[in-house]
């Protein structure tokens, strides 16, 4: 007998039970966390309740026209629907754990559409657009001259934008920023020995070098700066974790 078929050339077979099983090779829907069904002729999202646990859900190249029937999903964290025949944002307002959407080579024209996304806590990666790609790379809203500030206002916590880390891209300077900081003034710096007695003479080689009146001090700077030193090592492996690389 011929395995069930999960898609036709006349529009696929949906996303049914028979066909959630076939993409994942698992027999219990329950325990899938991740469902891929690119290029499928898929037209609607549908049947996901089958699949509560989803964290990953990958519809590319399929010919969805809008998002629906994704409620219930608590745990989905990555949802991409690029090179579909979306022309509006909305339907996963509900999806609080999301924090990366695909939906480059779509047909979303509107800007306020963008306010459907506000209300996602955990939202922080959003691709509209596949920059320097052709005009089946984007959405039609990419081409507004208010495109990427819009997006930024609306939404304030992304940390990517269409793959660019938006911090990097809006830390442009001012045309006046090379005269403003020739204008700064800094005051001469400390030195931080300066509590020490290094003996008579005032130099490393006077005895005795072992009779330092703030040696306590010394050691107590020593340790503070490794404490720190170790602490700037942990919050930057732990932004390496968090922040995906720029592709």
């Amino acid at each position: 007998m011929p395995p069930p078929r999960t898609a036709s050339r006349e529009g696929g077979a949906g996303m049914t039970e028979v066909a959630f099983k076939a993409a994942t090779k698992q027999f219990d829907l329950s325990l899938v966390f991740k469902l891929t069904m690119p290029r499928m002729q898929l037209r609607r999202i549908e049947n996901l309740a089958l699949v509560p646990s989803l964290t990953e859900l990958d519809l590319s190249h399929n010919k969805i026209e809008c998002m629906e029937g994704l409620e219930g999903l608590e745990s989905l964290k990555r949802l991409v629907l690029a090179h579909n025949v979306l022309d509006r944002l909305q339907g996963c307002e509900a999806l609080d754990a999301l924090e990366t959407l695909q939906l480059q080579g779509n047909r979303i024209s509107n800007l306020d559409d963008v306010q459907h996304l506000a209300s996602l806590p955990c939202l922080r990666h959003v691709q509209l657009q596949v920059r320097g790609g052709g005009a089946e790379e984007r959405n039609p809203m990419c081409d507004h001259p208010a495109y990427r500030t819009a997006l930024r206002r609306m939404l304030p916590q992304l940390q990517t934008l269409d793959g660019e880390r938006t911090l990097l891209a809006d830390a442009a300077l001012p045309k006046d920023a090379a005269e403003a900081l020739r204008q700064l003034a800094f005051a001469e710096p400390e030195s931080w020995l300066k509590d020490l007695d290094l003996g008579e003479g005032g130099d490393l080689d006077s005895e005795p070098l072992g009779q330092l009146k703030s040696a306590e001090s010394f050691e107590q700077s020593l340790v503070e700066c490794r404490r720190l030193s170790a602490k700037a090592d942990s919050l930057i492996e732990d932004y390496k974790a968090r922040t995906p690389r720029d592709r």
